[in-house]
Parts: C-alpha cells; structure tokens; sequence
C-alpha cells in the first residue's frame, strides 16, 4: 500500500506537471497557431485587394486604353485581362456621365452606373470596396444558398494630357476568397487541427465563415480587437456557449480608401486545441496505475520474504505472553537465525527475559515487606481520619454560621434606601448593593474587582480622588477627618449621564488592610427642584419673560460686557398704550392674553441675542448688545413699533393698539449705573407717550 500511495502520489505530481505546462503549451500553441492563420488570411485577402488595384493602376496607364475611342479597342483589352485571370467576373469602362462605355462580354454597355460606390468614388483616386448586387454581372442569382458577393477595385482613366476620360471598375468574384479559405483549411484534415476562418464586415456581418453562419452578425472580445487594429490571439466564449481560441487581424486600413477594413477571425474549439494534451494525461494515468500495480506485488512478495523471521519471533513472544507469574522461571527465547536485524532483536529479546526474571525474584520479596507496611500505614490514616473528620464537622458549622451572617448582612444592604459600594485600599470595587445597581446601571458582577474612577468618575474629579484615596489610606488620622461629614459628587452612570449624589464615607480597620465604606445618595431631585425654584424666582409666570428680578441681574452683565467689547449697548423701556381701558372693558383675561401676545412679538422682532422681559404690568424691558453706534438701537426701535401696532387678536375680540418706546444708551466710557440708565429709559418712554398723546389730540 504504501508503494502504490507513493506511485500514485508522483503520478498526480507528474499529471500536475503536465496539466500546468503542457496545457499552457498546447494553448500557446494552438493561439499563435490560429493567429498565423488570421495573418495568412489577411495578407493574402489584402494582397488581392492590392493584385486588383495594380491591374487597375495598370490598365489605366497603358497607352492603348488612353488613346482608345472606339468600345471594341477597350472591350478586347479588357477580355485580355479577364482571360489571364478568371477571378475578375467583370471589367468595365464608364465615360465621365457614368455611361458604360465598354465591358467584358459587352455585358451593361451602355447602362447608366452613376449611382454606384466604385464610379462615385473612383472619380477621384483609387477605391476598394464590396459589391453584394450580381446586377452589373449579367448574371442571374443561382438557386444555391451561398449569397452573391463581389469586390470592386476601380479608378480614374486620363488620356494622355490629362484629361478626365471616365471610371475602369475591375469586379473581383467571391469564389478566389472561397477557394484561399479552403486552400488554408486544407492542412486541417487532421480533426486535431482544424479550425473556422471568419471574414466579418465592420457591423458584424459575416461575409465569409463555416456554413449556416454567413450573413449573421456577431459580437466577441475577437472582433473588437480586430476592429481596434490590434492582431493576437485569445481565449472567449461565443454566442453557442463553448469556449473556443480565437486569432484575430484586420485588413486593410480604414484610413485608405483602396483597401478593404475586415476583421479576420481564426478560431477553434478549446477541447480540441487541447486535445493531445489530454490524451497525454490518460496515457500517463495508464502507465501509472499498471507501475503501481506491478510495483505493489514486487513490493508484497518481498515483504513477505522479510517478515517471516519477525513472524516467528512473535509467535515466540506470544507463548512467554500467555504464561502464568505462578511459574518459578520465565521460558526462554530461542535466538532467530536468518538476517542480522532479527538476529540482533532476538538476543536482545532474550536478554531482556533474563533480567526480568531477576526483576521479578527482588519484586516478590520486596511485596511481602510492602504488605506489612501498608497494613501499619492503613490503621495510622484511619486515626488521622477520624480526627480529620471531627475538625472537618466543627469547620462545617462555623462556615454555615457565616454564610448566615453573610446572608442577613446582604439582605440589610440589598433593601437598604442608598447606594452601598466598599473599596479597598486601591479604589477597587468589592461590594456593591441593588440600590447602585439601579442607580449607576452597572450589575454587581460587572463592577466587582474594577476600580471605580475609571467607570463613574470625570476625569477632574478622577485625579482628585485617586490623590484623596491616596492619603486616606496612609493616615488613619485623615481617614476619620474625612469620614466625619457627608460630601456632594457628580458622578457618571453607564449611559454617560452626570448623576449627583451625597456621599458618606466610612472607614473599617481589617486584619488584612482596611475598607472604604461609601453609602450614595441620589440628590437629582434636589437639584431639579432648586433649579426649578430659581427658574420660577427669575421668569415672569405670564409672558414667560425674565422678570424684574431676573433683568436686575443681566443689567449690569450686559454693561460689563459693553465696557470690555468697546461697543454701545441700549435699554429699550416699553409701556402698552391704553391697556388699562382694555383691561377694563374686556376682563382681566384678554388682558392677560394681550400682555402675552405683547410679549411674543417684542421677542419676535428683535434679535435672538437682545433680552426682552417684563418689568411690571405693562411695562416691558430690551437690553440691545454690540451696537456698532447709536443709530443701530434707533434702527431696531423702528423695526419693532410697526410690529406693536398691528392688530392683537384676543378670544373674544381683536384691538389695535400701540406703545410707547423710550431709548437710553450706554457707552462703554459710561458710569455702570443701572438704576441711572433705566431712569433714563423711563423718561424717554414718558416723553414719548406724551407726544403721542398730543398728537392724537391734535387729530
């Protein structure tokens, strides 16, 4: 088994060898094989093209067809030509009206060709190009299914001073491209190297290719290649599915118009490319499986020949096996006469019972003493068991009587109302209740063994408590110093959010160091009813302005900040005109909603920067900041009076009413006297409700 593993193991290498090199060899070779045959065909279809413009170039410079004037001259010079080459189905003569004038056979003389592409275009120089209409032949179209298909190669006829005299039109018949493909394919008789040659017009046309497939449009990798210019050889699947090696070429140049631009495609099945590759894997597979069969009974039978010693020398082993250690002697092993190695293992093997059996004599006598002093040790481990089992029963109790202590002392802290954490010298967690679980988010056994300030403390108050642990756990002193009063902490909870707390410390002395005992106490609530209650003391509870206290305190803010900006800053004092006779008129109620919708619009027309509050009743304040000059504050006073004066739409009925506006401003070399600039402010708003007092008396 083991020689025909290896054989076979070094059949797959070779076979992996030849699969690597010899297929890439075969398909290098099939390509530039397909290739040279693309070339083949493309220079030979661009040599007829050329074969046909050289007889052209070379009728129209013989002097006879130059001076020529009768049809029978030119038709006879003509059949000559046809006659030398019988590809040319037809050579005619077109005066410069596009009249044939005279032709072979004198098929068409005297048709009008104007309109053709070979006349058009070889007015001028000369021209190549395909003709598929059998019409300017003579000749009917057959009933077989290859198509008709021509190539005209044509040109200008001068005489001999130059003069224009018409167009000689050379018609090349398909049947020499035909016979050129067969003469190129004839080597491929041998199926292993046949092939398919497609000449395919610049859309895709098939003109020339295996049956069934001209007058088809194809598309491939090849053909577009081939129409860049580009010749080689590549590997692509077409249309059927198959994968096949192409060589592709083009003819011609598309930039000449005396040549013909196709696409010259050689392809071939990729299986039978390499199909000599394959049979050589099959013959290697053959050769290796007959090697290894061979090799395999060479190997058995000479196996066979170099066990038997080995045979009999364990049958011998086996016998001594079976015996019983009752015998007094061990039987011997007979020494193997055959080849060194078993002779060698044999004595070694009979050497080794020897000294066994000396083994076995001293373990029998060292048993006997062995059971005398196991028998001694047996009832000593029996007293030192039964003293162990008495100290094992007194631990038993003392550790239920702590895990019931430890228990009760868990239920204690469990349904305590605060946070319970203890920390070691270090600051790390080694206790830790339901209540800070429900109020920091983490689970007791997520915490316990992690210090503390990296989870819930910011990095500021980080520092400070590591220093503060620190101390606490150098002096004792300190510890009790600490320990004596309650402290407020804003910690962080697992979502990230500060949480205030109250903390109580407490310092427990340990045989093996001491504890920090930290009870917590959630103040959120305090702190939003504090923050809540200076809201309220700062807010006007109508208009949800600031109110006069509130505008006391950002008063001389604003100023403060005039004085270090270097720009002004104004005050403007508001009083609602004849909103004590609204008042009056309508109830307390539509009051109170005017004043809002006041207020709303004196926020909405100034800037999200101003303050605006209410001073009292309907006396409104707006602290204005960064005036680049006095003019700015007048500027915002002219914006926000037409807002007033619009018309206030109350629950049970709308009034239009306007305000009184007074303006002080504060210049950052003024006094920061508040009272003084509200004064100011107040008597301008009085003088200018006086003024519109008048002038509505004067209405």
């Amino acid at each position: 088994m083991g020689v025909s593993a290896t054989v076979l193991l070094t059949v797959l290498s070779l076979l992996i060898l030849v699969d690597h090199f010899a297929l890439n060899y075969a398909r290098r070779e099939a390509q530039q094989r397909l290739q040279q045959l693309s070339w083949q065909m493309r220079d030979a279809l661009n040599g007829a093209v050329r074969r046909a413009s050289g007889d052209v170039q070379l009728l129209t410079s013989l002097p006879d067809m130059r001076a020529a004037r009768a049809p029978a001259e030119v038709r006879q010079a003509l059949e000559s030509l046809q006659k030398t080459f019988p590809d040319y189905a037809w050579i005619g003569l077109a005066n410069p009206q596009g009249v044939v004038m005279a032709a072979t056979q004198g098929v068409l003389e005297g048709a009008d060709v104007s309109g053709r592409p070979w006349f058009k275009q070889g007015q001028r120089a000369l021209y190549a190009g395909e003709a598929s209409s059998p019409a300017l032949t003579g000749q009917k179209p057959s009933s077989a299914a290859e198509p008709w298909r021509f190539i005209d190669a044509a040109g200008p006829l001068q005489d001999a001073d130059g003069n224009y005299r018409g167009v000689l039109c050379v018609r090349l018949s398909w049947g020499w491209m035909r016979r050129l493909a067969q003469t190129m394919l004839a080597p491929a008789g041998d199926q292993q190297y046949s092939a398919d040659l497609f000449v395919v017009r610049a859309d895709g046309t098939v003109m020339l290719g295996p049956p069934g497939s001209e007058e088809q449009q194809i598309y491939s990798d090849s053909l577009t290649m081939a129409r860049s210019g580009a010749s080689g050889a590549l590997k692509e699947t077409w249309a059927d599915g198959r994968s096949y090696l192409t060589g592709y070429a083009r003819s011609g140049s598309p930039d000449d118009p005396a040549t013909l631009s196709w696409a010259i495609l050689a392809r071939q099945p990729e299986e039978q490319a390499l199909s000599g590759a394959r049979a050589l894997e099959r013959q290697i597979l053959l050769l290796g499986a007959i090697l290894g069969a061979a090799m395999a009974l060479a190997a058995a039978i000479v196996t066979r020949r170099l066990t038997r010693p080995l045979n009999e020398l364990s049958h011998t082993i086996e016998a001594r096996l079976v015996t019983t250690d009752a015998l007094p002697t061990l039987p011997a092993i007979q020494p193997v006469d055959t080849f060194h190695e078993a002779q060698v293992l044999s004595r070694a093997l009979a050497e080794m019972l020897r000294n066994e059996q000396h083994h076995l004599d001293a373990l029998r006598g060292l048993n006997e003493k062995l059971e005398s002093t196991v028998a001694e040790r047996t009832r000593e481990i029996a007293r030192k068991a039964l003293q162990l089992e008495r100290a094992l029963g007194q631990e038993q109790s003392t550790q239920q009587l702590l895990q019931e202590r430890a228990a009760e002392l868990r239920a204690i802290l469990d349904n305590a109302h605060d946070a319970f954490i203890a920390l070691d010298p270090g600051g790390v967690v080694r206790e830790w209740n339901l209540q800070a679980e429900k109020l920091l988010g983490w689970k007791r056994s997520e915490v316990i063994g992690q210090p503390l300030a990296a989870m819930m403390l910011p990095l500021p108050l980080r520092r400070a408590y590591e220093r503060d642990m620190r101390q606490l756990a150098e002096s004792a002193d300190g510890a009790t110093t600490v320990l004596s009063r309650r402290v407020e902490l804003a910690l962080h909870n697992r979502a990230g959010q500060e949480l205030p707390v109250e903390v109580s410390l407490a310092y427990v002395p340990r045989s093996s160091g001491h504890l920090f005992i930290a009870f917590l106490h959630d103040i959120s609530e305090r702190k939003q009813l504090f923050a809540s209650m200076e809201e309220l003391a700062l807010r006007d509870t109508l208009t949800g302005l600031p109110n006069r206290r509130a505008l006391m305190k950002t008063l001389p803010e604003a100023l403060q900040r005039a004085n270090r900006s270097g720009q002004a800053c104004a005050v403007f004092f508001l009083d609602l005109d004849r909103f004590k006779q609204i008042n009056d008129r309508y109830g307390h109620e539509e009051g109170d909603e005017l004043l809002r919708q006041f207020a709303q619009r004196v926020r909405g027309a100034v800037r999200k920067t101003d303050t605006v509050g209410r001073l009292a009743g309907d006396e409104f304040i707006v602290i204005l900041e960064m005036l680049a000059s006095d003019a700015a504050a007048q500027e915002a006073a002219d914006k926000l009076l037409p807002a007033l004066s619009q018309p206030f739409t109350l629950k049970t009925t709308s009034v239009t009413l306007s305000a009184s506006l007074g303006i002080a401003v504060h210049h950052p070399d003024d006094p920061q006297d508040t009272e003084m600039l509200l004064g100011r402010a107040d008597r301008a708003m009085y003088r200018h409700k006086q003024q519109g007092i008048q002038q509505r008396a004067r209405r």
